[in-house]
């Protein structure tokens, strides 16, 4: 007897240390982690994408990383920092996916190891997504080709229109090109001549819109969908000295491209709010740990047709420079 109540209260001693260890695991991880997985870090878009996530970070309490491949045509990349996202213990991942189809399979295996994904800006072809939060960017090339057909040729010719995309896989780029051709489509007086596809970048871009030009000089619009392609678009349209001859659209903004839409060199931007999308992937990212609602399984964020005749309105140089 003496010998069993000697092994109880060995027992016990054991269980006791036990429980302290046991409550220092639990509570090691008391704020939640969220990790923000960009398709760049180094453009004005993802500049104000991640202030947007910092706002809600600081707001919500959480913590955050936010890292992206250096250009945005390395899917491999992100499916790297996804795995590691989930190594690390990450609650949520918050995704802007390079490729629809490319991405899917190791956000379909994050979800499954028990990190929940919550899709920003592009989409992934995934049912395990909680949420898409953006532009509805189908729309958005709609916008675009509202404003490429507002004008009559001077010379009462046909609207011939280039456009300059990038990657097609991402589905941002494919959802803004069929947007644009489904308006254009129904015009009669309207056609898209040709179309090339650079590097997401602003030297590929640039080689591509100046080629688009020298080869079809008939182009009297020429399209860019999205920050690099713009800056290509007005850049080559300022070499070749064709602000007088061709109308230059654009997505997103940023001091360069402003410049140009104010010297003619663009004549529309398409103005999305970043800001916004990261904000609102990391707030919902914190609701979705916390059990709370999320809202809908699309939520679209807010765009801005800018031109040269109301980019000096308060309102519209709130949307251009309220990251600044």
């Amino acid at each position: 007897m003496k010998h069993t109540s000697k092994h109880i209260a060995c027992l016990l001693a054991l269980l006791l240390l036990c429980f302290p260890l046991a409550a220092c695991r639990k509570n090691s991880k008391t704020v939640t982690q969220i990790a923000v997985i960009a398709k760049a870090v180094d453009s004005d878009f993802w500049h104000a994408v991640r202030s947007g996530v910092e706002a809600a970070a600081t707001e919500y309490n959480v913590s955050v990383t936010f890292e992206g491949p250096e250009n945005e045509e390395d899917f491999e990349a992100q499916n790297r920092m996804i795995a590691d996202a989930v190594r690390n213990g990450a609650d949520v991942i918050v995704l802007s996916a390079i490729d629809y189809d490319k991405n899917a399979a190791a956000v379909n295996d994050a979800v499954r190891s028990g990190t929940r994904v919550i899709a920003i800006d592009s989409g992934v072809n995934s049912r395990q997504v909680s949420q898409f939060i953006g532009t509805d960017n189908r729309e958005a090339g709609v916008a675009a080709a509202r404003a490429a057909v507002d004008f009559t040729p001077a010379d009462g010719a046909k609207i011939r229109i280039g456009l300059v995309n990038y990657m097609t896989d991402t589905a941002n780029g494919r959802r803004r090109e069929e947007g644009f051709r489904a308006y254009v489509a129904g015009m009669a007086n309207a056609e898209i001549v040709a179309t090339v596809t650079a590097e997401s970048n602003e030297e590929s871009a640039t080689a591509c819109a100046e080629e688009l030009l020298r080869a079809h000089p008939e182009i009297n619009v020429l399209v860019g969908f999205n920050e690099w392609m713009t800056l290509g678009v007005g850049n080559a349209i300022r070499a070749l000295g064709y602000a007088d001859r061709v109308r230059g659209i654009g997505f997103d903004s940023n001091v360069r491209s402003v410049e140009m839409l104010e010297r003619g060199e663009m004549d529309a931007l398409i103005v999305q709010n970043p800001f916004a999308i990261g904000y609102l992937g990391v707030r919902n990212a914190a609701l979705l740990v916390s059990g709370d609602d999320i809202g809908s399984a699309e939520i679209a964020t807010d765009m801005t047709t800018v031109t040269q005749s109301n980019m000096f309105d308060a309102d519209i140089q709130k949307i251009l420079f309220r990251y600044n």
